[in-house]
This record gives C-alpha cells, sequence and structure tokens, in this order.
C-alpha cells in the first residue's frame, strides 16, 4: 500500500482541526475531494480515523495515534526535502546546531553567527544540548554541528576542533571577598556547584582540581547552571566557580577574581560529520576560525 504524501498533509490538517470546513479553508480546496481524500485514507488503512458528528470531526483513539505518526513522518519528509533543495547552495538551507551554555555566555556562538550575515534564506536551528546528547544527535543526522565541552574519541565518524576555550575564575560575596586567595584560604570554604546529576564527568574534574591544588571545597548547595549559580553568590550563599566572560554579567555585590594557580578552564570544541559537505558547514567553521 502506497499512501499519497498529499493526503497524509490533508489528514494532518483535519485531524489537528477536527473540522472539515476549516482544514477546507486552510488547505484551499473544496470540503468534497477533502472528505474523499479522508475516506480513501481510511479505506486503505482499513480503520476508522473520525467519528463523524453533524458539524465536526472527532479523531478515534487509532486517529490520535495515527495523527502522531503522520505529524513526525511529515517533519522528517520536510527536512529531507530541505536538504535535497539546498544542496550545493553555500547561501541558502537549513543548519542544525547543538550547542553548551558556555558557548552563549562567552558569545562564541551569537558572535559567530552575527558575522556569517545570514539572510533569511538561510535557516539555522539552535538546541541547548549536553555534550553527550549533542554526538547522539550528530550521530542520527538530527543536528550538523556541536558545541561541546567533551569532543568524542577520535575516530572515522567525526571531525572536530578546539575553538574556544578561557580560564575559570572565583566569585566571591562581596562581604566574604578575599584578597589573592590562595588555596588554603578556599580549603572548606561554603560553596556551590552545578547538579552532580546534570553532569558527573564535570564535577570529577572539579573536584580533582581542588584536590591538585590543595583544597577541598565544601559544596552546601546544588543549583543548575552558572546563572544560578551567580545569583546564591550575591545573595552571600557561598563561593563558586564560572568561566570568566560571565564576569560581565555579575551584580556589584560579587567579586570576581582570577587564580594563575587554579588548572581548570572551559574548553569548546566543534565536532561534525566527517566527509559533510554541506557549505553551510564551512562557512560556520570559518567564522569560528576568526573568534
Amino acid at each position: 500500500m502506497v499512501v499519497d504524501i498529499r493526503i497524509l498533509r490533508s489528514f494532518s490538517v483535519v485531524g489537528e482541526l477536527e473540522h472539515i470546513g476549516q482544514a477546507a479553508e486552510k488547505l484551499h480546496i473544496s470540503q468534497s475531494p477533502l472528505s474523499r481524500q479522508i475516506q480513501l485514507l481510511e479505506n486503505e488503512l482499513g480503520v476508522e480515523l473520525f467519528h463523524r458528528e453533524k458539524k465536526r470531526l472527532r479523531l478515534t483513539s487509532e486517529g490520535k495515534h495515527f495523527l502522531s505518526e503522520v505529524q513526525a513522518f511529515l517533519k522528517h519528509h520536510d527536512r529531507l526535502k530541505d536538504r535535497g533543495k539546498n544542496l550545493g547552495k553555500g547561501l541558502a538551507g537549513r543548519l542544525d546546531i547543538g550547542y553548551v551554555e558556555a558557548a552563549i555566555h562567552s558569545r562564541l556562538l551569537p558572535d559567530t553567527l552575527a558575522r556569517l550575515g545570514c539572510t533569511s534564506d538561510v535557516d539555522i536551528r539552535l538546541y541547548g544540548f549536553r555534550s553527550k546528547q549533542q554526538i547522539e544527535c550528530l550521530r542520527d543526522r538530527t543536528l550538523d554541528l556541536a558545541l561541546l565541552h567533551t569532543p568524542p574519541a577520535t575516530s572515522e565518524e567525526f571531525e572536530q576542533r578546539k575553538v574556544f576555550s578561557e580560564p575559570i575564575v572565583l566569585a566571591m560575596p562581596k562581604n566574604m571577598t578575599l584578597s589573592a586567595p590562595q588555596p588554603e584560604d578556599l580549603d572548606h570554604q561554603p560553596w556551590i556547584a552545578d547538579q552532580e546529576g546534570l553532569n558527573p564527568a564535570a564535577r570529577a574534574r572539579l573536584l580533582n582540581a581542588c584536590a591538585a591544588s590543595g583544597f577541598t571545597p565544601n559544596i552546601r548547595l546544588e543549583v543548575s547552571g552558572p546563572l544560578a549559580a551567580l545569583s546564591c553568590v550575591e545573595a552571600g550563599l557561598g563561593f563558586t566557580f564560572v568561566q570568566k566572560s560571565l564576569a560581565r554579567i555579575s551584580s556589584a555585590n560579587v567579586s570576581i577574581v582570577e587564580l594563575p594557580w587554579f588548572p581548570l578552564e572551559v574548553s569548546i570544541h566543534a565536532v561534525w560529520k566527517r566527509n559533510d559537505t554541506k557549505p553551510l558547514i564551512q562557512r560556520i567553521l570559518s567564522a569560528l576560525k576568526d573568534f
């Protein structure tokens, strides 16, 4: 059985509106052929997709399930169609980019996109994912480019390049400010850290770097993200580490100091599928070089 994709699109609209007249108006066709399309689809599937009432339709349970499957299929179909149309075009097309928060806070991604000077013919989609999820999305080709902290092991599957790094700085409440703090000054100070469950590897790197420097932070609070940690520092609840670029948005109630002796930095790597020839990827990689 082969179902015409135009009929699936018609069904998707009718299923969303549950009204033949409104759906026909939206699809710019008359009601009679639209009703015949739905009937034909039901006949081919051998299942009733709608309960028919006097002036409206109501999706059956089978119809609701089929609608969700059709919508997912149409979304994937449109993406494949876009890819096909834009092959060979460097100034048009779609680019799906994954990023970690640090790529935004550092302005790496916003400034890079600004330098591209993309027109309305370029469709940029941004997705805030953690590093592991971005790699999975690259594998199934739902992302074209990943900006992440932890790149995959070297393989024939991906290409990668380090595109940004900056030091970690210490953020302290103004009323707890230490002048030129040394490791012994930070030992057992109250600390605010990212939730361990969100990124166990990052927590391990933090604690290892602290131990190597000669102090142990007393983690009192766990939050989600550096902005939440800075807000807690501002309230006087403890110390935290943030990437240097966040210092520009910290409040007057927060003291920021660099620690030349602390061996931790924020690094961002660009990762993409090896031999991906999409011109837009090459354009954004060139823009990232100039950051």
